[in-house]
């Protein structure tokens, strides 16, 4: 620490507010804590110039089970090779986790840092859940008996009842911490709410108290205001925001604010090239910022690890994203899991069950036509409409709005839930079938009396594509995968793609899209999929022309 924050330590809270930059650890959950070298340090450099007292430059942990890079493990050999301008005080962090399901947990603090007068860093932050405090204490005293400040931070503050805001601050006044931490870890806060946990805290613990804010309903600003407003003097943030989810409270905003209230002595200038060099291209790169689903998760409780994960993995379509948002708000979100993230998005709300129409025979000895929304499908608009006219094929439509002109249309396959809530008022004026799983149908309100519903079943079956007559059971949920299973119920000759132009190579969306295609070659009676327009799939290919 400073040394105004050492003061400030020994004597209580003052007038002076403490800024903590956490990017390097806070935004390393998008690129799994893999700076390059330049931006480390122009970072650290930006940071000194700019007067920020104190800069927690990583995670310090003893995981090895994947690739992470340096700034998840911040050893005092990487810090060593960084040239620390020493007008900062560094910090690191550990995550209470690690901990707690030590066996020896003095022995992993030992494993992980040197005495304090060998690192470059004096502040140890610990990250934890209300439940993992009261194992806390072994660790607590070695890394003091090492010579190290303490901070602890309660995540998920916002799930806390007064008594254990209060049960927190005793037991960090019990352990003499430096600054007592709490997170509004699902950005769900309001200002009230963070005076109130502010004032609650102070009533258990005399020293300073700090607060880390972020952005789901953009209020990691305003918040980290009410809680200085509070009497807190710690507060955190992160160059452009950058942190997990949507990211934090902007460290060039807040200096700026405690700078101009006289209660920090910070020049924002400095700062500037790497907010608008370095972490603006990040921005671009990793996509980090407040939206609609990040508002929604925070509204509802949910850990925006899910947000995260779904809106950087291109497999998601906006109707899974705010599906899975939708089954989350049942409290199962609070902690994050993947397979639940899979589960929320993929297969909840949708009731697995047989149909009651039987399709054999629909398209008998047709070739059968999907348009698909690909780019090719739009900028060939008029040439695959015309095809269209010329061949005669069967056309289904992939949900409500199609790709070209309406009146030639034979069918429409529809299948998502969320989706068909969206498009509920377009699909009641559709004049063709509309291929839906009667689960679906039933929540339309009203469902369109003069649409003719064809009750055909689905079920989600990873690694399986059976198509029956009156039901199919397919990889994922999809317009496309229940298209081609009842074409290739109904008896079609061939089926004939147009705008499915693929994904880059590695998108997760080219593999589940390539699953499909696999799996589907490999039914009893193999009937050809062919792509008239480009694509990247490995498919059979032929031109939308020499038909």
């Amino acid at each position: 620490m400073t040394e105004s924050s050492q003061r400030r330590t020994e004597t209580g809270p003052t007038d002076e507010v403490h800024l903590l930059d956490c990017t390097l650890r806070d935004g390393g959950y998008y690129n799994d804590w893999d700076y390059s070298p330049a931006v480390v340090h122009r970072y650290v450099r930006a940071i000194a110039a700019a007067r920020v007292p104190i800069a927690e430059l990583g995670f310090r942990t003893a995981e090895t089970g994947r690739y992470l890079g340096p700034t998840a493990y911040t050893t005092d050999r990487y810090l060593s090779s960084l040239d620390l301008p020493d007008t900062v005080s560094y910090g690191v962090m550990l995550n209470a986790k690690e901990l707690v399901s030590a066996t020896d947990p003095c022995a992993l603090v030992d494993s992980l840092f040197a005495k304090r007068e060998l690192s470059p860093v004096g502040l140890v932050r610990i990250a934890s859940n209300f439940n993992e405090l009261t194992r806390l204490e072994p660790a607590i005293e070695r890394l003091r008996d090492l010579g190290y400040e303490i901070g602890v931070n309660l995540m998920q503050i916002a799930s806390r009842a007064d008594d254990e805001i209060e049960e927190f601050g005793a037991l960090s006044t019990r352990w003499n911490a430096s600054v007592a931490y709490f997170a509004d870890s699902f950005g769900g806060m309001q200002p009230t709410d963070i005076r109130r946990v502010v004032g609650v805290l102070r009533t258990a613990f005399a020293g300073p108290i700090g607060c880390h804010t972020h952005d789901n309903m953009s209020l990691a600003f305003a918040n980290s205001l009410a809680a200085i407003d509070a009497g807190a003097t710690y507060v955190d943030a992160t160059i452009l925001g950058m942190g997990r989810g949507p990211g934090n409270a902007r460290t060039e905003y807040l200096a700026f604010e405690l700078n101009r209230r006289g209660v920090a002595d910070l020049d924002v200038g400095p700062l500037l090239p790497v907010v608008t060099g370095d972490f603006t291209t990040m921005q671009r790169q990793f996509g980090w910022g407040s939206n609609v689903y990040y508002f929604l998760s925070a509204a509802n409780g949910i850990h925006p690890t899910y947000v995260q994960e779904m809106t950087k993995d291109g497999r998601y379509t906006v109707d899974e994203i705010v599906t899975a948002v939708g089954q989350l708000t049942d409290g199962s979100g609070a902690s994050y899991s993947q397979e639940r993230m899979e589960a929320a998005a993929t297969h909840i709300g949708l009731d697995a069950a047989d149909g009651s129409d039987d399709v054999s025979g629909w398209c008998e000895g047709r070739d059968v036509l999907i348009v698909g929304p690909g780019p090719t499908g739009v900028e060939r608009r008029d040439d695959i409409e015309s095809f269209i006219r010329d061949v005669a094929p069967l056309v289904i439509a992939l949900n409500a709005m199609p790709p070209v002109d309406r009146s030639l249309v034979d069918a429409y396959a529809i299948c998502h839930p969320v989706r068909a809530l969206i498009d509920a008022e377009i699909i009641a004026t559709l004049d063709r079938p509309v291929f839906m799983p009667r689960s679906i149908t039933a929540r339309l309100d009203p469902p369109g009396p003069a649409v003719e519903f064809r009750d055909y079943g689905l079920t989600i079956a990873p690694d399986t594509f059976e198509a029956a007559p009156t039901t199919c059971r397919v990889p994922r949920i999809g317009s496309f995968p229940y298209a081609l299973a009842f074409a290739y119920a109904g008896g079609a000759r061939r089926v004939l793609l147009t705008g499915f132009d693929g994904f880059d190579h590695g998108d997760p969306r080219q593999d589940e899209m390539e699953e499909t295609f696999r799996l589907f070659a490999q039914l009893d009676h193999q009937i050809p999929v062919v792509a008239l327009t480009k694509t990247t799939y490995n498919i059979e290919h032929a031109s939308l022309y020499a038909l």
